[in-house]
């Protein structure tokens, strides 16, 4: 039951709804009336003054108890608004690309891309303007509509805010890596990084979950190979994901920014897990999550068009 008000006795308090309707059904059964009332981002179990003391009782032996016994595995809420994000993913994109259609345009492209000289020289605000940046339209398609289904899988585990924001702040941080990691200047362009950081997020999310709540390790490891076959496959070659220039050779794969991406993604998505389990941000901080990737994008795009070479 949940109630607006909170009545005379707090029994006790949690983050997680399961653990509480957990412990409202254990005072039901011992004849314990109670309620369960939402403040914030948490969850406490009420019942009037008169039965404080005995409430709290019955959960501290119940506690006592259940001791070293790892929770069952909570899953994730169903889908509702990862739609969303793959809209915002497929429009951005498509628009910014369509930007580097109109004329003029060329000087842009040229202070956007990804360069890892320029990068590590003064200009790492590239890491992140070459997310929106693609060659050609085949490049575009393969990047809008693989990511479009895994980030609308990220946004469903961590909301539309937070989840496109960790998707592109990994691939940008990915991007960094990258151009510290090449032995020879490079190019690049394409949002391929953070697609792989989304697969590796989803990985990373999955296996942090499996290993807190299950008592043998070993499957846990099962997300992570997974998503690591899928890495494989999609980003080793044949296809179109990205594009690398290094000097007068167009390279197709940029193998070694697949893989960062994925491998910030994993750390990432972990980290999410770990602290947040399957709850999402409170809307508040999606919208701001929303807000700061909106002006993160304007901010990079400002500084390459007006302090770029």
């Amino acid at each position: 039951m949940l109630s607006e008000a909170l009545p005379a006795g707090e029994a006790a308090r949690t983050r997680h709804g399961r653990v509480a309707r957990e412990y409202a059904l254990v005072l039901e059964a011992v004849g314990v009336p109670c309620e369960i009332v939402q403040i914030g981002g948490e969850h406490v179990i009420a019942t009037s003054a008169a039965d404080v003391g005995r409430a709290q009782r019955e959960l501290a032996e119940y506690d006592d108890e259940n001791r070293g016994w790892r929770r069952t595995e909570e899953l994730p809420l169903a889908l509702e608004n990862g739609w969303i994000a793959s809209l915002v993913w497929i429009f951005g994109l498509l628009a910014l690309h369509a930007s580097t259609l109109a004329r003029g345009a060329a000087s842009a492209f040229a202070k956007g891309r990804g360069d890892s000289v320029r990068i590590w020289e003064g200009e790492p605000w590239r890491a992140w303007t070459a997310l929106g940046l693609h060659a050609d339209a085949g490049h575009l398609l393969g990047n809008a509509f693989l990511g479009a289904l895994l980030v609308a899988l990220v946004a469903e585990l961590l909301g539309v805010g937070v989840g496109l924001f960790a998707v592109f702040g990994a691939g940008a941080l990915a991007n960094l890596l990258n151009a510290a990691a090449q032995g020879e200047p490079m190019r690049f362009v394409g949002a391929s990084t953070a697609v792989f950081a989304a697969l590796g997020i989803l990985g990373g999310h999955r296996w942090q979950r499996r290993k807190s709540v299950r008592r043998g390790a070993n499957g846990a490891w099962i997300p992570l190979l997974a998503s690591a076959f899928l890495l494989g496959f999609l980003g080793s070659g044949g296809n179109e994901l990205s594009h690398e220039f290094s000097g007068a050779r167009p390279q197709r794969i940029d193998v070694v920014g697949h893989a960062l991406g994925f491998v910030v993604g994993l750390g990432v998505g972990a980290l999410f897990a770990r602290a947040m389990g399957v709850r999402r941000a409170a809307p508040k901080v999606q919208a701001w999550s929303g807000f700061a990737l909106a002006l993160a994008w304007c901010a990079a795009w400002a500084l390459a068009l007006n302090f770029g070479s």
